[in-house]
């Protein structure tokens, strides 16, 4: 009941519909029930004793009653199917809600494919529920005790025998649900995995023809898709191994009915119009005997995708904003790391880093690959908080920003460049959607994007397609990078942005930034000595720590360093004076 609930606790406001349903359904299960005392009276009244001119006005009366049922029943579906509709729109937006507020490590713990397999497969689990499930049992409950109702005022030893049957019943109900809610979870989780595989080929599509891999690619998408099947079917063997002893059950009870009610006719017992009352309503004992297998198949369902939604809904958020907000009003670009050092798992990516940032100075980043750079920048924006220590913009806590104002003051481009399914302009205003085309034309300007805009024949509302597709990988770095250069945030941080541009194209960027009119911190993370040597401070990274830090003369000197060699191996020997 506790997950029932929480399941129903989603449709919010519109839970009206819901109750207005269930009690109209039981209005409808009333007139189901009272037909056929009509019709009973009709043979015991009518055609008994020959009164045919009792016949038109309760056959009209029959007629009425059964269009009120079916306009009842109308209603009941119309209003239990906006409930659940509404229960899967507010519990979706939650869900998705919840998404945004994850970190980038529940993001590695997680797969894109089972993800989303929850926020929609498993959601519309719960409509169905709230739009069928609930409906009809309580119908079954109901039309089961109307219908004993009936027959105890009629006879109670003819009631007694139709029931011998129910207890058998529920048994083999009980033990159906027991078995086959692990098999429904277990399908749950293939399908999850089978949707990752999907996803998988849909985003790397280009990487599986590149190297040939569509048939690997295709076996283990069969692997996987035969193993969904395999669990479907085996759950649903479970389901055909104790459904037709329910469906059995059922039938048994319409021969009971038929045998002991014409053996009550025979002795006297009950009427004619009783018995045909009584095999009228049989239905109402079959109906629900035969709908409790498809009721706990589908419950089970049901529990099976609620507690796969509830993992992700009840998922830790690690990374919020604090209670009391102590920014200060106006962020100017100051940032220090103090003793700062961070982990993932047991693994250490930063040890003791302290570095002081002054506002508007730019500071170059290098370092082999895995030496820490992109996780030392994530640790500004609170993508990742650190394990140790603290990281400070002007003198306050990052911990202690309010994080929507904290990465609003930070344009980032990201070294796996994204981009949206949406206009060129779109893409670039992202951060800013009510910026004045002026600016998105100066951002594209100082990032080289209008240089290739004026080739696309719709401009700047060319759309993109998933992800940069028909774009080259500069053409997508120098877009990010308009695209951070659009809200301009006070800190710039850019993430090895211009390392598939030609140096020609990278000199003008340069030459672009420290033009713009308001200079703001920015931190640079290049492999290039040219997007650096040129920074106020550049910084080295080696296994999480800082080995080297100066300007480019400085660490010109230092021929052992990673700078120097990096130098000499990019430009291949040194002017006089230590310039490449």
């Amino acid at each position: 009941m506790e997950t029932v609930k929480w399941a129903t606790q989603w449709m919010g406001r519109h839970k009206w519909k819901l109750i207005v349903s269930i009690i109209l359904n039981v209005f409808g299960v009333v007139l189901m029930t009272y037909e056929p005392y009509i019709f009973k009276d009709i043979v015991d009244d009518v055609l008994a004793p020959m009164h045919f001119e009792k016949l038109t006005p309760m056959l009209l009366w029959a007629l009425a009653v059964g269009v009120l049922f079916v306009t009842v029943r109308y209603f009941v579906n119309v209003l239990a199917e906006q409930a659940s509709q509404e229960a899967v729109r507010n519990l979706k937006s939650a869900l998705f809600h919840k998404l945004m507020g994850q970190t980038s490590e529940f993001y590695r713990k997680n797969t894109g494919g089972d993800l989303i397999n929850r926020c929609s497969g498993d959601v519309e689990m719960i409509a169905r529920f709230i739009g069928w499930i609930l409906p009809h049992a309580v119908e079954s409950l109901f039309m089961l005790t109307f219908a004993m109702v009936v027959f105890m005022s009629i006879n109670w030893k003819y009631t007694l025998i139709l029931l011998a049957v129910t207890p058998f019943t529920a048994i083999v109900a009980r033990k159906l649900s027991k078995v086959v809610r692990p098999a429904f979870r277990e399908a749950r989780q293939q399908l999850s995995a089978l949707n990752t595989v999907v996803q998988e080929n849909i985003s790397g599509n280009r990487v599986v023809k590149a190297f040939v891999r569509e048939d690997y690619e295709m076996d283990k998408f069969q692997k996987e898709n035969q193993k969904y099947k395999n669990l479907n079917i085996r759950a649903t063997y479970l389901w055909l191994k104790y459904g037709p002893i329910i469906e059995s059950l059922s039938s048994l009870l319409t021969v009971i009915n038929l045998t002991v009610g014409g053996i009550l006719v025979c002795t006297g017992s009950i009427t004619l119009g009783e018995l045909t009352l009584f095999l009228g309503l049989s239905w109402a004992l079959n109906e629900p005997m035969n709908m409790v297998g498809m009721i706990v198949n589908s419950y089970q369902r049901f529990l099976a995708s609620v507690e796969k939604i509830q993992d992700l809904y009840y998922s830790n958020v690690s990374i919020v904003s604090p209670e009391v907000d102590k920014s200060p009003e106006k962020v100017k670009g100051a940032i220090d790391f103090e003793d700062v050092s961070l982990n993932y798992g047991s693994t250490k990516v930063l040890e003791n880093i302290n570095l002081h940032i002054k506002p508007g100075e730019t500071v170059g980043i290098m370092g082999p690959t895995g030496s820490g750079k992109t996780s030392l920048i994530n640790l500004i924006a609170r993508f990742t908080d650190v394990s140790q220590g603290k990281v400070l913009v002007d003198g306050v806590d990052v911990r202690d920003y309010n994080l929507q104002k904290l990465r609003g003051s930070i344009g980032m481009t990201m070294q796996d460049v994204f981009l949206f399914s949406d206009t060129l302009e779109s893409n670039i205003a992202y951060g800013v959607p009510d910026a004045p085309m002026e600016v998105v034309e100066q951002a594209a300007k100082a990032a080289d994007v209008s240089s290739f805009v004026k080739d696309m024949a719709e401009g700047y509302d060319t759309i993109i397609g998933e992800r940069g597709t028909g774009l080259s990988g500069g053409q997508k770095q120098r877009i990010s990078l308009a695209r951070a250069l659009a809200v301009h945030a006070p800190i710039l941080i850019l993430d090895d942005t211009t390392s598939a541009v030609d140096m020609e194209t990278e000199s003008y960027i340069q030459e672009q930034l420290r033009a713009l009119p308001t200079q703001a911190t920015t931190i640079i993370i290049a492999q290039r000595v040219s997007s650096v040597m040129h920074a106020d401070k550049i910084v080295i990274l080696d296994q999480g720590r800082i080995t080297e830090m100066g300007t480019h003369r400085e660490l010109m000197q230092n021929e052992n360093g990673y700078y120097y060699k990096t130098c000499v191996l990019q430009h291949g020997g040194l002017q006089e004076g230590g310039d490449a």
